[in-house]
């Protein structure tokens, strides 16, 4: 019996860490911050095989892809899909951990 509560409450806590992470990657995104990339490569490791996963993989390949801090017109509007996927991602971790 003591087995599936350690399973659970190992998953809550790999959600709550994927909920901080996103926080963490959406926010260096609305800062421009060059550590947007990092974050959200870290984040999207650590939502693989959950509902989130999905994009977070795309929006970390958006951030290899492009310099997330670049002002021009084309990097700042792949920035704001990064972030919007991110925040996708953040709602999708948030609603995994309150049904779990």
């Amino acid at each position: 019996m003591g087995e599936p509560e350690r399973d659970s409450l190992l998953t809550r806590a790999d959600g709550l860490r994927l909920v901080a992470l996103c926080a963490q990657a959406e926010i260096a995104l609305v800062r421009r911050d060059p550590m947007a990339g990092p974050l959200l490569a870290q984040a999207a490791r650590a939502g693989e095989g959950r509902r989130a996963g999905h994009a977070l993989a795309l929006a970390a390949g958006i951030a290899r892809a492009v310099d997330l801090a670049d002002r021009a017109p084309g990097p700042s509007a792949c920035r704001k899909v990064a972030q919007a996927l991110c925040r996708l991602a953040l709602q999708e971790a948030q609603a995994e951990v309150l049904a779990s």
